[in-house]
């Protein structure tokens, strides 16, 4: 356990806040703050409520909810300790996966749980502009960082466009520069949409984690630099180990009329 001052784990007592309420945001502003780095081991509960004069039902729910968060991970035996920083996927241009990671300064790797040909289901089909029934790459990837799995991620491809993709080991090259040396196809530029969601079973034992955790799922349609829709992916994010991050600016195009553009 790192050294502690007890001055650290404090509450306003004129603040009409719950106490639950005033612990959890004392315990993340002690992280965000740096006096608690990742991987240090919290203090006990009953720690905690000595130190908050409060019960330890108090102090639990609070760390709960930061546990929640992800900021906290619990360890059987062990206590309660903090998490390392989630990792930020930047939405702000056309990079995969493994680009965003090394720019981060982590270690990308890529399990691949499934790789075919398949005929097109009618969203695919939409989404790509092909007709149900065509043939299309389903590439199925579980995507780490440092080791630790990030997000699901399926991704659909025209087989019409892409003859001989599935020779390729996806869990040592990239997709993108695959697709850029290869077939002359580079992304450039993609319709994102995002909502939050639920992992299934099947879902939280591939990311490591529980059933019913919340998650994010991000789905991408990316074109290449003739306006050809090339990939429809779909990824589920750990919302406790990742975050997503968009810039936006307003674009003027007429006094009545304006638009929210999503760039870098």
């Amino acid at each position: 356990m790192p050294q502690v001052d007890r001055s650290w784990f404090k509450l306003d007592a004129h603040s009409k806040a719950p106490l639950y309420y005033q612990i959890k945001a004392n315990l993340q502003e002690l992280i965000d703050g740096g006096h608690l780095a990742p991987g240090d081991l919290l203090p006990s509960e009953s720690e905690l409520g000595e130190y908050y004069s409060v019960n330890r039902l108090t102090v639990r729910q609070a760390v709960g909810e930061l546990v929640s968060k992800g900021l906290l991970r619990r360890e059987r035996g062990r206590g309660t300790f903090v998490s390392p920083p989630k990792t930020t996927h930047a939405m702000l241009r056309t990079t995969g996966f493994s680009e965003r990671m090394r720019e981060e300064g982590r270690r990308p790797s890529n399990q691949v749980i499934s790789f075919e040909v398949i005929p097109a289901s009618a969203k695919v089909a939409e989404y790509l502009h092909l007709k149900p029934g065509d043939l299309v790459y389903q590439l199925t990837r579980l995507r780490s960082a440092d080791d630790e799995p990030q997000m699901l991620e399926t991704t659909h491809l025209p087989h019409a466009l892409f003859p001989g993709l599935d020779t390729i080991d996806f869990e040592q090259a990239s997709l993108y520069n695959t697709l850029d040396q290869q077939f002359d196809c580079r992304v450039i530029a993609a319709d994102m949409g995002f909502e939050p969601i639920l992992l299934t079973a099947y879902e939280a034992k591939l990311l490591k984690t529980r059933a019913n955790t919340p998650a994010q799922l991000l789905e991408l349609v990316a074109y290449d630099q003739n306006g050809v829709r090339v990939e429809y992916n779909k990824s589920i994010v750990r919302g406790d180990k990742a975050r997503l991050l968009f810039h936006v600016r307003r674009q003027i195009r007429n006094e009545q009329e304006s638009m929210i553009e999503w760039v870098s």
